[in-house]
Formats: C-alpha cells, structure tokens, sequence
C-alpha cells in the first residue's frame, strides 16, 4: 500500500515538474551577428562549415612585459564591429581537441580585456555559452594558449599538446566558426477582449 501511494506520488511529481519545463517559452534567437564582423582571419564565418579560420599572434598590445608574456604564450581570434552590438549566447565550433583550454572575451570602453568565461578540458565539437544578461561589444575575442597539457579522450595520463620552445604555425589553433547571438525580446500577447 505504501509503494503504491509512494509511486503515485512520485509520478504526480514528475508529470508537474514536465508541464513546468514546457510551459517555459523557448528563447528566440537573433541571427548570428558574427557574421557581419570584421575577423582577424578572414575564413571566420564565411558560411562554409568546412572552412577552418585560424588563431594569429596576439598585436595591438603594449610594450611592458606583460603585454609581452601574453603574447608569448597566447593567440587569438578577434572580432570587431563599427558599432556596438549586443551579445548573449556564444557559440565555438572546431574538431575534438583542437580547442580544449580557451578564454572568451571582450573588450571595454578602456579598451582592457574582460574575461566572461574560461573553458577548459572541451572536448566537444560546439561549444555553447549562455550569459544570464546580454553585454555590448564592439570587439569579441577568443583567447587561446599556444601550448597545454591535454588530457587524451581514451582516459590515459595527459600528454603536452605541443612542443616547448620557440612558437611555431602548429601552435595556431583551427577554429571551424564562431557564433553570437543575442535574446530577441518575446512578443507580448494582446489579452483585450476584440469589439
């Protein structure tokens, strides 16, 4: 009797957590505002899903040592825009393990770089983020280092990705797209009654 009344209860529970879940209107997103950014790699976003953009050294920085450090040990992928746009879900496409440490990006009216996520051990094909409320940009940037141990998908001990020592092209990470989108507002239901 009481696995009965335990196992009833239990459905009831599910069946109104599932009607909570659906009735949640669904996101509606902008479409993709990357592409109409000017990439610091041209084949960014060119509409072909087999085209791979690539990293490039880390410029336009300062001279002090840090500045330098970064751009020993970091490249980067850089979007910009002429005029402020609005983001709030980003999304990174490149093959298993060619970008498995990342940092995303923005820059400020002070023109600093803001860190708004960093990633690490991706495995993934497409890698999703989702910001609670959207921020204004004018330029977006992934952050990617040039060398890092990596674990291997078979589960072994993890192994250095790339060769110590001077940079060479194959620390340049391919990356397939980059995506930004932002919340497009929901359309309010008229509920006035029609004369």
């Amino acid at each position: 009797m009481r696995f009965a009344l335990l196992a009833t209860m239990l459905c009831a529970c599910i069946v109104l957590f599932g009607c909570a879940l659906i009735s949640k209107s669904p996101t509606n997103w902008s479409k993709n505002i990357a592409l109409d950014a000017l990439g610091s790699d041209r084949k960014f976003n060119d509409d072909n899903i087999y085209t791979e953009g690539e990293t490039g050294p880390i410029t336009g920085g300062g001279r002090d040592m840090e500045a330098q450090r970064e751009a020993d040990n970091y490249t980067e992928a850089v979007l910009t825009w002429k005029r402020p746009q609005t983001i709030q879900q980003v999304i990174v496409k490149a093959k298993v393990g060619e970008l498995e440490f990342f940092e995303i990006q923005y820059q400020d009216e002070s023109e600093e770089w803001i860190t708004i996520k960093k990633v690490s051990d991706n495995l993934r094909p497409a890698y999703k983020f989702t910001m609670r409320e959207p921020i204004m940009i004018t330029k977006f940037r992934l952050k990617v280092p040039r060398r890092w141990e990596s674990r291997r998908v078979t589960g072994q001990k993890r192994s250095q990705r790339s060769e110590t020592g001077a940079p060479t092209t194959a620390e340049h990470r391919k990356i397939q797209e980059i995506e930004l989108y932002y919340a497009l507002p929901t359309p309010e239901t008229d509920t006035a009654p029609t004369q």
